[in-house]
């Protein structure tokens, strides 16, 4: 077995797409398997199976929150005493473009849907032509989750988190829309700037303006915490931005951040406390992608970051994508490389 691929038939992208699977399980043929994944704890069974037969290939139909979940769920396969005692790592693992921002495809160069570039992949490997393949650096990310039952400690792995702040909070907004796209960053940074100077001025108490007023105290309203990055605890609990990669991210062709995530080997932390204006004069530098400046803020290299909540808000990190609910601490550093491989889009045969 060669490729073994999970897809989702309850994501936004496949809803009314009953026969998905099917479509995909034509494309990969006597090469593979398509399983379809239900539920989260459905993800496990099935990259367990794929172990077992040696399937050389992991493809995540989706986008960055579905490979999120195969590298969160493949991770924890791994540690089992089946497959640790020999010694099995991580196979190639892809993903496919299928979701609202693909940052992770768009940082190794993957352009295309999962038809495509599944259809890409099996041809090579029918050919014998060699794949090429990239490594990115991972994030290992342990947190402590506030349950009915008591504090849970939870482990995950990432590319990029989001866990207060302007991020944060971006992405709140930006999932509100049924399907958002490169267009719904836009209108939200639209409407955050135009929001802006009502919410900070006399303006905010007009008539009809207070809708206005209340986007941008949204976005902007600090998150209470206790930063530690690499051993230095930050000062101040009051932060507005909160931000950690492994990989620089392009959001949506829009806006880039974490270039200097891209050394092998570091993280890239965006902490602070800027307020609207900072962020406002730097939006040039975020359409460039260039460093995040000013005194309020740290755009640094890192290898470590703790995130403490100390308010009576717990915090609600965003990783790649994917919301995590109720947790109250966040210990986020540099994790194992994945490999990727960097496969060319070829269009399917109908």
């Amino acid at each position: 077995m060669q490729i073994g691929v999970i897809t989702n038939p309850n994501s936004r992208k496949n809803k009314g797409k009953p026969d998905r699977a099917r479509r995909l399980q034509t494309i990969v043929g006597d090469l593979g398997e398509v399983h379809e994944t239900l539920t989260l704890d459905s993800i496990k069974p099935v990259l367990r199976d794929f172990l077992r037969k040696r399937a050389r290939y992991w493809v995540a139909d989706g986008g960055d929150g579905a490979l999120h979940w195969m590298l969160r769920k493949g991770m924890e396969v791994l540690q089992e005493e089946e497959f640790a005692g020999q010694q099995v790592t991580m196979p190639l693992t892809m993903p496919t473009n299928g979701g609202t921002i693909d940052f992770i495809a768009n940082n190794v160069g993957i352009k295309g849907d999962a038809e495509g570039l599944l259809t890409s992949l099996c041809v090579n490997i029918e050919s014998g032509h060699r794949i090429e393949e990239t490594e990115v650096d991972s994030m290992v990310i342990d947190g402590i989750e506030a349950t009915a039952d008591g504090d849970q400690p939870f482990r995950t792995y990432g590319f990029a988190v989001a866990a207060g702040g302007v991020g944060q909070r971006f992405f709140s907004k930006y999932y509100e829309d049924a399907d958002p796209t490169a267009r719904t960053i836009v209108k939200v940074l639209g409407r955050t700037i135009l929001s802006m100077p009502v919410s900070m001025t006399p303006l905010r108490h007009i008539p009809g303006l207070g809708k206005m007023a209340e986007y941008a105290d949204h976005i902007f309203r600090p998150t209470q915490a206790r930063i530690t990055l690499d051993g230095m605890i930050l000062p101040g609990e009051d932060y507005t931005g909160i931000h950690v990669a492994s990989m620089s991210i392009n959001l949506g062709g829009v806006v880039k951040f974490f270039s200097k995530a891209d050394q092998a080997g570091l993280m890239n932390a965006i902490v602070g406390t800027p307020g609207p204006l900072m962020v406002a004069r730097n939006l040039p530098r975020m359409v460039r992608g260039d460093e995040i400046v000013g005194r309020a803020v740290l755009d640094r290299p890192c290898r470590e970051m703790l995130v403490e909540a100390t308010g009576d808000e717990l915090l609600e990190p965003v990783i790649d994508g994917e919301f995590y609910k109720n947790v109250r601490r966040l210990s986020v550093r540099v994790g194992p490389r994945v490999r990727i491989p960097k496969v060319v889009l070829k269009k399917p045969t109908a």
